[in-house]
């Protein structure tokens, strides 16, 4: 739930956005502004949940913005915090559709009570709204998305272990106790005597093809899905207590028939490439790669025919532990975790350097963390020589590597290096990033409505970023900054002998008594008093 704090009076403010534990309610602050303008600019940006406003503010009544609420976004739940206690003021906010009319001084627990119990409506409303009928109608209507999704990305491998079994779970498809056979089909190129169909026709070809795969398949033990290159792949299945020789006739059986389809229909012919059966629903990728390699074989054996793989069937080996190890790894360096580079650096250890493997072993295991090492950093489009910086030379030699012990360091400290260089970059890109939004506030001080969302817009950012970075980088918020700011450009046009009117105008104040206010309870002397 989005709560946005519209006040006035600043210190009130910062007591309620920040005084309160909102977060252990569930509640996130979106916003803290101190008129009813900026307030409105706040709602049409944020997906704003409940208001707590005070009534007496410039420009906009703390009601006037409730009946605005009320026509534009009736969802939106209205608390009424002010100091005056009329009876008008509370039967308007009646009127309004406000949740709560609350008289301060009002104690921050009497606060806090009021927005849960205003969240709380909240949720029943979208319960309501998102009932679980609803719910689960949208979810069988994207379903097969799902399913098309996950299945084109286990063939292509590119899941972890847990990422299979917790995907393949939500789909509410079981991948114990099956075995597997991968297919790959694509059209035969075009006879020079076609005349059906033209050159840069492919395409639509390839999509008949498909089309044709899933009529022909529906009803067997079987999942049809198109390929990131728009060829047709099959993964026909059966129980794993199922003779592997009977599985493989009715797969070419059943790929006959399909082939003799797809010439009726298109007069055009098609090949097929068949992967090793598998048992083992993590090798599946690497059948599939087989079935993909004996399609090529076409080019020998001719068009409109079927080709198994005639190699070894893959193996289980620690190379395929070793493609979810990489992803552990590259996320503990992107993150910056050391406690989770030590763990793996470990394990890796363990996996291709302990005195039981071979020395070949090990000098492949060393080049793909290497080759790991690089990806990271050049995914940020940085070279490793200026990432690296004095570590760069000592990379490059890993291959001078002799001990056990001397890899372990050089791991622990390539990666440290690496991570610290990312987050380095991180935090002078938010530095450049608050640097330029308070050089759009200098420019813009004179500006009424100098908000941050304000800001977000012309800067075209995100206003929660904008509003964490500039919180984590000067330590307070974007309103305290902004009126900071203004009162000292005031005291310096003031001591030049400028009207206050003028220079209220020129520190973005409409009305000068809100400005001579303002002034006042931040330097404790009135604005005209400057000179005397």
């Amino acid at each position: 739930m989005k709560l946005l704090v519209v006040e006035d009076e600043l210190h009130v403010r910062e007591r309620i956005a920040y005084g309160i534990d909102w977060e252990n309610y569930e509640i996130e602050v979106a916003g803290a502004v101190g008129n009813g303008k900026e307030a409105i600019i706040a709602v049409e940006k944020d997906c704003i949940d409940i208001v707590i406003t005070d009534i007496h503010m410039p420009d906009m009544s703390g009601l006037e913005l409730a009946k605005m609420l009320q026509n534009e976004y009736p969802h939106v739940k209205v608390i009424i915090l002010t100091g005056y206690d009329h009876f008008e003021y509370a039967r308007d906010s009646i009127d309004y559709g406000v949740f709560k009319y609350l008289v301060k001084p009002a104690e921050n627990e009497l606060v806090r009570e009021t927005v849960v119990r205003a969240k709380q409506l909240r949720e029943q409303e979208l319960n309501d709204i998102h009932n679980i009928a609803f719910l689960k109608m949208r979810w069988k209507e994207h379903l097969p998305h799902l399913k098309q999704l996950f299945y084109k990305n286990w063939l292509n491998g590119r899941y972890s272990s847990w990422e299979l079994d917790k995907r393949s779970q939500e789909i509410s498809f079981s991948l114990a106790g099956k075995k597997f056979v991968p297919v790959t089909l694509d059209m035969d190129p075009l006879a020079e005597t076609n005349d059906r169909f033209l050159a840069d026709e492919r395409p639509l070809i390839q999509y008949s093809l498909f089309n044709i795969t899933q009529d022909v398949m529906e009803g067997t033990d079987s999942i049809v899905l198109q390929d990131d290159d728009g060829l047709t792949a099959i993964i026909f299945f059966a129980p794993a207590s199922e003779e592997e020789s009977g599985f493989q006739l009715k797969v070419n059986q059943q790929l006959s028939r399909l082939l003799s389809t797809v010439r009726s229909c298109l007069k055009l012919t098609a090949s097929a490439g068949i992967g090793t059966c598998v048992e083992d629903h993590a090798l599946l990728p690497i059948a599939y790669k087989q079935s993909r390699m004996a399609l090529q074989e076409r080019i020998v054996l001719g068009n409109d025919t079927v080709i198994p793989y005639r190699n070894d069937a893959p193996a289980k080996s620690p190379w395929l532990n070793m493609n979810d190890l990489e992803k552990e790894i590259e996320m503990a360096v992107e993150t910056g975790n050391e406690s989770k580079r030590s763990e793996l650096i470990r394990i890796l250890m363990d996996m291709g350097f302990s005195p039981s493997h071979q020395i070949a072993d090990a000098k492949e295991m060393l080049l793909r963390i290497t080759a790991l090492l690089t990806r990271i950093v050049n995914s940020h489009g940085w070279s490793l020589r200026e990432t690296l910086a004095e570590d760069y030379t000592d990379f490059m030699n890993f291959n001078q590597l002799l001990a056990k012990e001397q890899l372990v360091e050089w791991l622990h400290r390539m990666m440290a290096r690496i991570s610290r260089s990312i987050s380095e970059r991180r935090r002078s890109g938010t530095h450049i990033t608050v640097s330029e939004i308070m050089a759009f506030i200098d420019r813009h001080l004179y500006e009424e409505e100098l908000s941050l969302y304000f800001v977000a817009e012309k800067m075209y950012m995100n206003y929660s970023y904008a509003s964490r970075i500039f919180k984590e980088v000067t330590g307070s918020s974007f309103s305290d900054n902004v009126l900071k700011l203004r009162m000292e450009k005031a005291k310096e046009l003031l001591a030049t002998g400028i009207k206050v009117y003028e220079v209220a105008e020129q520190v973005g104040y409409k009305h000068v008594n809100y400005f001579s206010r303002s002034f006042q309870k931040y330097w404790g002397i009135k604005p005209s008093e400057m000179n005397k």
